[in-house]
């Protein structure tokens, strides 16, 4: 089972026990009772805990404390896992650089030292008390509606939209076959998809790589043009690494994004608009890795009967991005397959993780 690294301080855990909402709690704040019992459902199911505690330490506290007693035992029969490395607390800039990309800190910190950090790194990072606000992207997930039918419901009109999705991350994939295919794709669709969705703030060089099979030029000079077209209109301060890789039509047939975080699927090629109007129709789906409900597949079906229809959000990003390696081993053979140098922490890990 694939897990998501979560650097945990122990303090940090039992605060966030302690405000369990009580019966009356759930009445008077739904948000924060459903919000506290996803992350408390994320922490004993889909975590791979790192704690600032030593195994003794651990094993105490368990007698006293029913919900790490459980936590411990979670972890013997394929729940959470635990590991106890309070040594990484102590380096946590260090962590930050090489750890995987999907990993998230749970710290003891303030409001402020969390989002100093997000902006620094890229890195999710929570305390007790940003669990509610941060409840909303973590464990929901999103559908639009593509279409050129003006009165549909949740209907996608522009990639401004996608602001609400804007979170901490530090590299993103995207394949897609048509989406470089000329300069009114790139203009109308990738840049202010782009512009919608990277962080606003980052202190590291964000890496984008893009997986297509319809180029408008040789993999090298794209990958020159459009790094010149998003820093000089996105206007972000800090760098943007672009990777262009070149496809076959055979090797690849999905429509996803990938960032850290989350998962955006189309059920068509992300062109959507042309001259400032819906050009198709089709759904938009957004998926955080941190989503735990079983039945998310039922919106995203490709193969009917598969056995992956049972699988997690992440079970299923995890599987994308192997297919997606596939392709670049592919490229990687073709003197003109590549434009630029791969390091995207998303599809090429972290050998010091």
């Amino acid at each position: 089972m694939e897990r998501i690294t979560t650097y945990a301080n122990i303090n940090s855990l039992t605060s966030f026990f302690t405000k369990r909402p009580s019966l009356e709690d759930e009445l008077d704040d739904m948000d924060w009772s459903r919000s506290w019992m996803d992350f408390y459902s994320f922490l004993n199911k889909q975590a791979d805990l790192r704690l600032d505690v030593d195994p003794t330490q651990l094993s105490m506290m368990s007698k006293t404390n029913p919900y790490i007693k459980k936590m411990l035992k979670n972890a013997s029969s394929g729940g959470s896992s635990l590991r106890c490395e309070k040594e990484a607390f102590d380096q946590l800039d260090v962590v930050s650089k090489s750890t995987m990309p999907q990993t998230m800190f749970f710290l003891d910190k303030s409001n402020q030292e969390c989002e100093d950090i997000e902006n620094k790194y890229g890195i999710i990072t929570l305390n007790p008390n940003r669990i509610k606000s941060k409840a909303g992207f973590m464990f929901n997930w999103s559908l639009y509606n593509v279409t050129k039918d003006r009165g549909a419901v949740k209907r996608f009109e522009k990639w401004s939209q996608l602001e609400r999705f804007r979170h901490p991350h530090n590299s993103m994939v995207i394949i897609d076959n048509y989406l470089l295919k000329d300069l009114g794709e790139i203009e109308e669709n990738l840049i202010p998809m782009l512009d919608a969705l990277l962080p606003e703030k980052l202190e590291v060089t964000y890496q984008l790589t893009l997986i297509s099979v319809d180029l408008r030029d040789k993999p090298a000079s794209m990958k020159k043009y459009i790094e010149w077209e998003l820093n000089k209109k996105l206007k972000r301060p800090y760098d943007i690494e672009v990777c262009v890789i070149k496809t076959e039509s055979n090797k690849n047939h999905d429509r996803n994004i990938f960032t850290n975080y989350l998962w955006m699927h189309s059920g068509h090629s992300f062109t959507y608009l042309r001259r400032q109007q819906i050009s198709k129709n089709t759904n938009l789906m957004l998926f955080p890795i941190f989503y735990q409900q079983k039945d998310f597949q039922s919106y995203y079906e490709e193969m009917p009967g598969s056995t992956e229809s049972k699988s997690s959000v992440w079970g299923a990003v995890n599987q994308r991005l192997r297919e997606a390696r596939y392709i670049i081993k592919t490229a990687s053979n073709d003197y003109n397959g590549i434009g630029g140098e791969l390091k995207n922490s998303i599809l090429i890990g972290n050998k010091t993780a």
